[in-house]
């Protein structure tokens, strides 16, 4: 009998003797083939599903709106959205700029466009005024947003009672 080589061994002999048990050349390897296939099928579906998961259900308020604003204000003149809002004192107004102190150390400055509203509030409720009429020393309300640039545009200006705080 000739001998021949061990990968022709293969090819001629597809049935292989070890020990006791029968195996065929490859059976192995494509049991570790598929076993990989089958481990990364199963973290592709686990990670799927956990990615599937994580996604962020939209908020919706009253009206149906998805911007989750809360109740919206009985005031028709109330502007529509949600601004921040910084208590102070009027330090100084001008045409286009309205600069309160904070406390002692702190003040900001925030911008007046056409489209800030200036509100008096008092015991019967709130009625609008002009800006000409708010002076220095009043304590207010100023609901603002941010612009574009960074600064701080005002949106309401609320003048509060002077015994209010």
């Amino acid at each position: 009998m000739k001998k021949s080589s061990a990968a022709a061994s293969w090819r001629a002999h597809p049935e292989r003797k070890i020990g006791n048990a029968k195996t065929y050349a490859g059976s192995t390897k494509i049991y570790y083939v598929l076993l990989k296939v089958i481990a990364a099928g199963i973290c592709v579906c686990v990670l799927s599903a956990l990615g599937w998961g994580q996604e962020r259900a939209p908020v919706r308020g009253r009206g149906g709106s998805t911007a989750g604003r809360g109740l919206p204000s009985k005031d028709p003149k109330t502007p529509k959205g949600v601004y921040a809002t910084s208590h102070g004192v009027v330090k100084s107004i001008t045409k286009g700029l309205l600069t309160i102190g904070m406390d002692d150390e702190h003040e900001m400055k925030f911008r007046i466009t056409r489209k800030t509203k200036f509100v008096a509030q008092d015991k019967d409720g709130s009625r609008e005024m002009k800006a000409s009429s708010v002076e220095s020393g009043q304590p207010v309300a100023v609901d603002a947003e941010t612009a574009l640039d960074g600064s701080f545009e005002a949106v309401r200006v609320v003048l509060e009672p002077a015994n209010a705080k």
